[in-house]
């Protein structure tokens, strides 16, 4: 009897050394045993989520998403259409004086900035051969005036031949023409300003040579500046003298005018097929020549017109459609509604049909929108 109750006991014994001695799972397998339960709580989960939305379907229900938007009422308002024309600034009186007879540059009388008058001397030429000659003529003309004199008051008294005084008569006039034509020509070594205005750039210096057609000197008149600026002639019709036109200058921030175009040419030019406009400037020192400036001229004005941004507009095969938020049955929709286009400037399109006032366009967030899409304004 205590044999048999010695068997079960040692067997037990066994099979607690056998357990102690096996070995541990280490801690990669312990972590891949939580991440399968992980995911079985996961699945088991994605099933309830599954089974609950199609209880709702199955009951009726439905989850609607809506997508974030900012729209713009339209409301009639002016628009203008402008032909952007790069221009400049040049005065009516912009001149290079040259010098009227060849020589050398004796004498400067101004520099850059002065201002000069019509008809003031601002350079001269090197005149000492003119002056010998004219000194020697008039040497002669006092000597022939003294003989002339005398030989008419013989022919007033009836003494000598009629031949004696037409002589003396032609010498005397012919030093006289001789005298005035070396004055002339002595004067033409003056260079002379030929307009009111400032010295604006002196080119020559002295002991330089000169000649016609070379320039010498620049004046301004500053007092009448105009802006120049060529046009496509595609826009010949729509300009006319007398229409107003914004100016602006680049190099003069915030700065802009509105004039009147004092001047539109009648022809086309043959090489780059534009005409010319001009406006006139006001008196200000802070307008230069040359100086760049842009003309803004009018060819389309509407005072009542659906005008929204250009970048709203989006295209498709269909045409040319933008976004519009309505409300259907107290939710606000995305519907797409064509739109024809007019005019375009400045970032702004005139809208000929498609919209009216009061209709809310979709500015912000349409990129991501489909017909018929939920919007949260």
């Amino acid at each position: 009897m205590k044999k048999q109750h010695i068997v079960p006991i040692a067997i037990g014994m066994l099979i607690i050394l056998a357990a102690g001695c096996a070995p541990k799972k280490s801690k990669v397998d312990q972590d891949k045993a939580k991440l399968a339960d992980l995911k079985k709580q996961d699945g088991d989960l994605r099933d309830k989520i599954q089974s609950l939305e199609d209880t709702i379907k199955a009951e009726g229900g439905k989850e609607i998403k809506t997508i974030k938007v900012e729209v713009k009422s339209v409301v009639m308002q002016s628009f203008k259409h402008y032909v952007d024309v790069q221009a400049s600034v040049y005065g009516q009186d912009n001149i290079n004086v040259n010098s009227q007879m060849p020589g050398v540059v004796k004498n400067i009388f101004v520099t850059e900035g002065d201002k000069v008058t019509k008809g003031q001397v601002l350079a001269s030429i090197d005149d000492a051969v003119l002056q010998q000659n004219i000194m020697e003529v008039q040497t002669n003309l006092d000597l022939t005036k003294t003989l002339f004199e005398k030989q008419k008051s013989l022919w007033d008294q009836k003494i000598g031949t009629e031949v004696q005084y037409l002589s003396a008569k032609s010498n005397y006039e012919s030093l006289q023409k001789r005298l005035s034509a070396l004055q002339q020509q002595d004067d033409m070594t003056k260079i002379k300003s030929p307009i009111d205005g400032t010295v604006d750039a002196v080119k020559i210096r002295i002991g330089e040579s000169v000649a016609p057609g070379l320039p010498t000197i620049q004046v301004v008149n500053t007092e009448q500046l105009k802006v120049r600026g060529n046009v496509t002639e595609s826009y010949i019709s729509d300009i006319h003298q007398g229409d107003s036109l914004l100016v602006n200058f680049p190099d003069l921030p915030n700065d802009s005018i509105i004039a009147i175009t004092s001047y539109v040419s009648k022809s086309i030019d043959v090489v780059n097929r534009t005409f010319t406009v001009e406006v006139k400037l006001p008196q200000d020192a802070k307008y230069h020549p040359n100086m760049i400036a842009m003309m803004k001229i009018i060819d389309y004005s509407k005072p009542a017109a659906v005008v929204i941004p250009i970048n709203v507009v989006q295209n498709d095969p269909t045409g040319q459609f933008v976004f519009v938020v309505v409300n259907e049955n107290g939710t606000n929709i995305a519907r797409k509604t064509k739109v024809e286009l007019g005019k375009v400037y400045a970032g702004n399109a005139e809208i000929t049909k498609g919209l009216k006032p009061g209709d809310k366009i979709i500015t912000v967030g349409y990129d991501d929108l489909n017909n018929g899409d939920a919007v949260a304004l």
